[in-house]
């Protein structure tokens, strides 16, 4: 499965933290290995998902272009979770069930920089809800079993925080489908470590769109 290298243009950054966001912010390196981003090395568990024949790699314009194709395209500004500067970045996310339905899971990995702290060392909770909102309205998106994107809406999400997370950690983060009636998805999702420590959960309902 083919990797984009991202080149992103030299613009604002926005996170959860502004000031700690632009200095945490930094330029991908043009001809970077695909296994390597400005965060450092992608965990090694990514790249083997990036092999294996059952999932899919999600890939949108908006995500590997970064801030300037969202410009050109009407939107406003960065994007809060898949943008190379954001506090909390997700690089890439991996569909398992490309027939849809019931089961389909979607996998990434999160990296938490310094804009995302809150209590020294530590990040703020905000940005694990905030990927608990990401991951489950891109699991909902991709019900059909092709991703689909704003195709529906977010309209629930109950959390859990389980454990607090360091700055500077690469997290597997994890959407799943567990109900869908009618345009109604339910999703459940969850963020772990390498140890398999689940550091939050999340119950989401994800409301598709009417076909036109």
């Amino acid at each position: 499965m083919d990797t984009i290298t991202l080149n992103v243009p030299t613009l604002p950054c926005v996170g959860l933290a502004a000031a700690a966001g632009l200095l945490a912010c930094k330029l991908i390196a043009p001809r970077r290995r695909a296994d390597e981003t400005e965060r450092g090395p992608l965990p090694a568990w990514l790249d083997e998902l990036e092999d294996d024949e059952s999932y899919e790699r999600v890939r949108l314009p908006e995500w590997d272009n970064g801030t300037e194709w969202r410009r050109k395209n009407g939107f406003k500004g960065s994007d809060y979770v898949h943008d190379a500067c954001a506090a909390v970045h997700v690089p890439r996310y991996y569909l398992r069930g490309v027939s849809g339905g019931v089961g389909s899971k979607l996998v990434g990995a999160a990296h938490f920089g310094p804009g995302a702290e809150s209590h020294r060392g530590l990040c703020h909770g905000g940005t694990m809800c905030s990927l608990m909102d990401d991951v489950v309205g891109w699991t909902g998106f991709c019900a059909t079993g092709v991703c689909k994107p704003w195709s529906g809406f977010t309209v629930q999400i109950n959390t859990a925080l389980k454990k607090p997370v360091d700055v500077g950690s690469w997290l597997r983060i994890e959407g799943e489908i567990v109900k869908i009636d009618g345009r109604k998805v339910s999703v459940k999702a969850r963020l772990l470590d390498v140890d398999g420590d689940v550091h939050c959960e999340a119950e989401g309902l994800v409301v598709l769109k009417k076909k036109s």
